[in-house]
């Protein structure tokens, strides 16, 4: 008879098969049944040649998120059919950070996208020619919005450089295919044969002709001028010298001025002590000039009393000579004379 097995060993077994199996989920699969994505979709043309479900969605070298799938959408006749190109994306790692739930995705997108959110494809390897989705802020580029399929939410799109410039080769090559080139040919055919004629004209010729006589002037010219500033060389040569002759003299003179007025200056001095000494002799002289004819003095009271003589004689004789022009007979008859009384 078989021994019946004990339920504690096998609940057992149970939990730790469970716990492996939940340690194996964490560890291989890194917790990516636990996040959460957001679903974008993104409108492209063109070619998607080298995109495919699975490849990367990135915004300025950052990773966010995947290529879930790729779907084609027509459109109306003679334009190119439309891409939509289905992504999900980690909302942690968007810009400004910080998982966003609920009606505040929906916002927090449409905000990004009014600062230049744009999506764009890129070359993921240049050997395998796989591609990518690269987000960035392109805030000059205007928002434009397919609008094919509402129950995502789509971020606006841009050309890739490379389409943009193959967008103005083909505009370049349309508008080189408008120009008439029979046109053109004759034109030009018509521009070169004037050109011909006209540099075969005689007055072409002419002005050649005169031209090389001109230059050969103009030579002729420079070699007398060349002579001319050799001959000024010379002569400035001579006057330099001559000038620094005549600076000799001058300088010469100088010094024999220098040496004359030195000796002015030895002279002027003791002429100038004399006529120093002889000032002071004649104020010493007039100081006893006046002290000899001061009033106190002997002979300054004898000076002034002569003086009062010579003005009583000069009265005297101012009288005479009055009575004598009116009288000028009185020389002859007398003081005393009958025509006196």
């Amino acid at each position: 008879m078989s021994k019946r097995a004990n339920p504690a060993a096998v609940g057992a077994f149970v939990l730790a098969a469970l716990a492996l199996v939940v340690v194996g989920i964490v560890v291989l699969g890194g917790l990516q049944l636990f996040k959460k994505e957001w679903p974008f979709v993104m409108f492209f043309e063109g070619s998607l040649t080298g995109l495919d479900e699975g490849s990367p969605v990135v915004i300025r070298g950052v990773k966010i998120g995947t290529v879930s799938r790729i779907r084609l959408f027509a459109t109306q006749p003679g334009h190119e059919p439309l891409i939509g190109v289905y992504v999900n994306i980690d909302p942690s790692l968007l810009p400004k950070g910080g998982e966003v739930h609920g009606e505040k995705r929906d916002l927090a997108i449409a905000d990004l996208i009014k600062q230049g959110l744009r999506a764009q494809l890129q070359t993921q390897s240049l050997l395998t020619g796989q591609l990518l989705v690269y987000l960035d802020f392109f805030p000059n580029n205007p928002a434009v919005f397919a609008r094919r399929d509402p129950t995502v939410q789509e971020i606006p799109t841009i050309p890739t450089t490379l389409a943009r410039l193959q967008a103005r080769l083909e505009a370049l090559l349309d508008t080189i295919g408008k120009v008439n080139l029979n046109e053109l040919t004759v034109a030009m055919t018509e521009a070169l044969r004037s050109t011909r004629a006209l540099v075969n004209s005689p007055e072409v010729k002419s002005a050649i002709v005169s031209a090389n006589e001109t230059l050969k002037s103009a030579d002729v010219a420079l070699k007398n001028a060349d002579h001319v500033i050799k001959g000024l060389d010379t002569k400035i040569d001579t006057l330099s010298a001559q000038a620094d002759a005549t600076l000799g003299d001058v300088r010469r003179l100088i010094g024999d001025v220098q040496k004359t007025v030195a000796r002015l200056d030895a002279q002027i001095e003791p002429l100038s002590a004399s006529i120093q000494g002889a000032g002071d002799s004649a104020r010493q002289t007039l100081r006893s000039v006046d002290k000899a004819v001061d009033g106190d003095s002997p002979l300054g009271y004898e000076l002034v009393r002569a003086l009062r003589d010579v003005a009583d004689a000069a009265r005297s004789l101012k009288a005479l000579a009055d009575y004598l022009e009116r009288h000028p007979d009185s020389l002859l008859r007398g003081k005393g004379g009958p025509e006196s009384k």
